[in-house]
């Protein structure tokens, strides 16, 4: 008879392990294709399969999985990632690690706020403990958990903590407060369930008030018939949890929903795929339901022969007593999994339910992807109309070369209009330039612009060209009453920084003022310094403390190289640690190539710029600089 169950156990695994292999097969060739959320997929499930199989393997595909989750920036593909690495660990008794990564999926659960999520993870973690001996910590855990499990109403978590709490007590041989919680899950669980656990009441009253010694030969006897169970129960909750991972892809779904009103983009691709999703994962519950009734029925043939395997041992001591016992738990047993099989029917419905429910949502998000595109095009249409009006108010190409020999101007706005700007005229025997850097960018920092550039218009007159201090006191004026400025609390600060400067054609004699942006000369000769006319630290507009800007003058030289800047270049993130770029270096480059052409010079700044910000970080500000050569 041994040999017989060793045979159809033996049938059984094989059947089960060339299944799981074919899986694995295809799913590694399909690996080497895919990409983003499907390789994602992919490996999530190549590492749950490799669970049983082989732990190590599980782990590498389960962090792969997790890198993956993380490029794409889903905290929820993380945390289930976090799950299988957990578990695989706690296979291999590496509860260490097991913890560290339970722990880890903890905080995500928790931050995405994922009920159910977090119920099972704080579970997990105090299994964990619990199988390394630190039953403190394991009571912590496992209540944590019963109560969570309790607020979202779920009765099958609630059930496995009551246990696992009930089963530390009797192994500490506290048998008050062992039973204290027996009753309480009693109560939780209901009359209609209840008979078992009155079964198990029973014992542990007959323990409490008999003593020690009658109740291990009672729990030795109960822990025999649960240990035929365990296998059928392990399988029941195997695909309990396959429906429960729906359940929290149901509460992500939701979640990102929400979220997703501001990437719309991405909406409807999104969705299309987690039905796909879903179509598999129902696919996988009806294979597994189909798998439970056959080991159903393997199982319950292990347990007629086990319990006549049990008769024989006992058969001279107490043999009536015990069969009797035996036959009223298996009756027990057999209605738990009725119930347990009513339960899955019910879950089964409720995917169904789901699926419509994602079905409707896919075609509502349709709509406003819809919606969202012709918003888009619309304000896409009046920004690029922005652009026209902004270009049209700088000055032109032709008119900058008429006025300046030898210049570059390197401009990159961060979106597509600017709220830097660039001002050049020429009046008589002076040449005026202004380069600015408005509050903001985008939108905003345009219209900005545009004041600034209409009031230099108005103030430059031929009567103040020495006294560049005076326009900006004019320009700050003007810009603090076209912005109704006047110092109340709680008021916008919006302004401009700027440096301004006049060159006499004739004398070469310079005339200079900034608001927080300064002047770089740069002259020829054997010590090759660099030269800086300071800024008064105040903005144009409103400011706590103002003074009359200072209006710096300075003589030139044929040859000398003038450098004026906004703050987008220095303060640019970039390079291998994320840094910013920095005054010191943007100096650097200047006098390395100040003797080449303004030309060459504009192409070393912006090739530097750009491997400085390479692949890996985005343009925060708008980037302004402008040279010449006197």
């Amino acid at each position: 008879m041994n040999r017989l169950l060793l045979v159809i156990l033996c049938l059984f695994s094989i059947i089960a392990l060339s299944k799981a292999q074919n899986n694995i097969s295809k799913l590694e060739k399909r690996l080497k294709t895919e990409k983003g959320k499907d390789k994602y997929e992919t490996l999530y499930k190549l590492s749950k399969l490799y669970l049983t199989i082989s732990p190590k393997k599980s782990i590498d595909y389960g962090n792969q999985a997790y890198d993956m989750a993380k490029k794409l920036k889903k905290q929820s593909m993380q945390a289930n990632a976090l799950n299988l690495i957990g578990t695989a660990y706690y296979k291999q008794k590496k509860y260490k690690s097991a913890i560290k990564y339970y722990e880890k999926e903890l905080a995500i659960r928790k931050k995405l706020r994922q009920r159910v999520s977090k119920a099972k993870t704080l579970y997990n973690i105090g299994s964990v403990y619990e199988a390394n001996n630190k039953e403190k910590k394991a009571f912590t855990a496992y209540k944590q958990a019963l109560k969570a499990a309790k607020a979202i109403k779920y009765p099958g978590l609630v059930y496995k903590n009551y246990e696992s709490i009930i089963r530390i007590y009797a192994s500490q041989k506290n048998y008050k407060e062992a039973f204290t919680y027996l009753q309480e899950y009693n109560n939780y669980k209901g009359k209609a369930k209840g008979s078992y656990t009155k079964r198990k009441i029973d014992i542990l009253e007959t323990k409490y008030e008999e003593g020690k010694k009658e109740l291990e030969e009672k729990e030795s006897e109960l822990n025999l018939i649960d240990s035929t169970l365990s296998i059928v129960q392990d399988e029941k909750e195997i695909l309990e949890d396959e429906k429960e991972i729906l359940e929290d892809e149901k509460e992500t779904l939701k979640d990102d929903t929400i979220r997703k009103s501001l990437k719309i983009s991405n909406l409807s691709t999104e969705t299309k795929e987690q039905k796909l999703t879903i179509a598999e994962q129902e696919e996988e519950v009806r294979t597994q339901r189909q798998w439970l009734i056959a080991f159903a029925s393997f199982f319950m043939v292990i347990l007629i022969f086990s319990i006549l395997l049990y008769k024989l041992y006992k058969a001279k001591k107490k043999a009536n007593k015990i069969l009797a016992l035996q036959n009223a738990e298996i009756i027990e047993k057999n209605e738990e999994i009725l119930i347990q099989s009513e339960q899955l029917l019910q879950r089964n419905r409720k995917i169904e339910n789901q699926k419509k429910e994602l079905e409707e949502q896919s075609e509502e998000l349709e709509k406003h992807w819809n919606i969202a595109l012709k918003s888009k095009a619309v304000i896409l249409d009046s920004i690029n109309y922005a652009k026209k009006i902004q270009k049209a108010v700088f000055p032109s190409t032709e008119y900058i070369n008429e006025v300046l020999d030898d210049y570059f101007l390197l401009f990159k706005p961060r979106d597509i209009v600017s709220g830097d700007f660039y001002w050049i005229k020429k009046i008589e025997n002076s040449i005026i330039i202004a380069t600015a850097d408005c509050t903001g960018h985008g939108v905003p920092g345009a219209f900005m612009s545009m004041l600034g550039t209409s009031f230099l218009n108005e103030i430059v007159r031929p009567r103040n060209m020495e006294n560049t201090g005076e326009v900006l006191n004019l320009l700050r004026h003007k810009v603090k009453n076209s912005l109704g400025q006047k110092g109340r609390k709680n008021e916008a600060k919006d302004g401009m920084d700027m440096a301004l400067y006049s060159i006499n054609t004739e004398t070469l004699e310079l005339h200079y003022s900034g608001a927080h942006n300064p002047l770089y000369i740069i002259r020829e000769n054997s010590e090759e310094e660099l030269t800086i006319l300071k800024a008064d630290r105040q903005p144009i507009g409103i400011h706590i403390i103002e003074k009359e800007f200072t209006n710096h003058k300075y003589q030139l030289q044929k040859g000398d190289c003038l450098y004026t800047f906004s703050d987008g270049y220095t303060d640019q993130f970039g390079g291998e640690q994320g840094r910013k770029y920095k005054v010191k270096s943007f100096q650097e480059v200047l006098l390395a190539n100040y003797k080449k052409p303004m030309s060459e010079q504009k192409e070393i700044l912006n090739t530097n710029y750009e491997k400085w910000i390479g692949n890996k970080h985005n343009q925060i500000d708008d980037i302004l600089v402008l040279g010449m050569k006197v």
